[in-house]
């Protein structure tokens, strides 16, 4: 399996937080669990409480010379940047730990789901054709 390393802003060291922000943490704490119980080494640093984690890595603190503090958060997989300034979809850390296929699937799915829940629709699962069982013949409906 992969090494997968979190590098995360301060957050809500304030208590206020969007609450869009707080919902990501929230998924990625879940994610991250998850990982853990699969046997994916899973590591999350904060600047404000891992300071020598950001000084140790070489990728980390080139990102943050380079482009500032705005990077974060980093996801580094195995020593490499795989993603900077947003958190990974549950999907991508799925793939980026190794994970199996079938497994990857099960991401693939709730992310979806989730998409349903928060937005009303999964733009994979929006019709591009129209079927006349769903619509009555309205095709207005799937457009």
């Amino acid at each position: 399996m992969k090494k997968v390393e979190i590098y995360e802003p301060a957050g809500c060291a304030s208590g206020v937080c969007d609450p869009m922000i707080e919902a990501d943490l929230i998924r990625i704490e879940h994610m991250v669990q998850d990982l853990r119980d699969r046997g994916v080494s899973v590591s999350r640093y904060n600047v404000m409480d891992d300071m020598p984690a950001f000084m140790a890595s070489f990728v980390v603190k080139e990102a943050i010379a380079t482009k500032g503090i705005d990077c974060l958060p980093l996801t580094v997989v195995d020593g490499k940047i795989e993603m900077a300034e947003e958190y990974p979809t549950d999907f991508a850390l799925a793939k980026w730990a190794g994970l199996p296929w079938s497994d990857l699937e099960v991401y693939a799915d709730r992310e979806k789901r989730e998409k349903t829940v928060l937005f009303g629709y999964s733009d994979v699962e929006k019709k591009s054709d129209c079927d006349d069982e769903d619509c009555n013949g309205d095709c207005s409906c799937c457009d």
